[in-house]
């Protein structure tokens, strides 16, 4: 009896994380929004793959909280990131990321790693929420 269905892609919480860096820069390179913005947009993307979803990730050591909002794994992989000058931004605040690959650059990433439509389904999830924390026309 054939199946249809796949068998789910294993990452490492730091390759989903690069994973999820490469398919964001498909869809922007700066991304812009208050930290507690841009973590929460993290913690939706944790959600859907709670959730179920194409690609499996250990993420007994990605934390949340959400009393402050706030993931110590996340930030941590944004400064890992930074050091490795794959993002840029002011420290102490991610009011504004620039994510310094290039498309190319990232569609490669993407490539090699598989899963692309997921990881592309997944930065979507991202800036949806992202876009929608941040208020048009206006600063808070």
């Amino acid at each position: 009896m054939g199946s249809l269905v796949t068998e789910r892609k294993r990452f490492t919480p730091e390759e989903f994380f690069d994973g999820l860096l490469a398919a964001l820069r498909q869809q922007r390179e700066v991304i812009e929004g208050e930290p507690t913005q841009v973590h929460r947009a993290f913690y939706r993307v944790l959600k859907e793959l709670q959730k179920g979803s194409g690609i499996d990730v250990d993420l007994f050591e990605v934390d949340y909280d959400p009393l402050y909002g706030q993931s110590g794994w996340f930030d941590r992989a944004l400064t890992t990131a930074q050091r490795d000058a794959v993002l840029g931004f002011a420290n102490p605040s991610y009011k504004k990321i620039t994510i310094r690959l290039t498309k190319e650059e990232s569609a490669a990433i993407l490539d090699a790693m598989g899963a692309k439509e997921e990881f592309q389904r997944l930065a979507g999830v991202f800036t949806e929420s992202l876009t929608a924390a941040t208020p048009r026309g206006g600063s808070l």
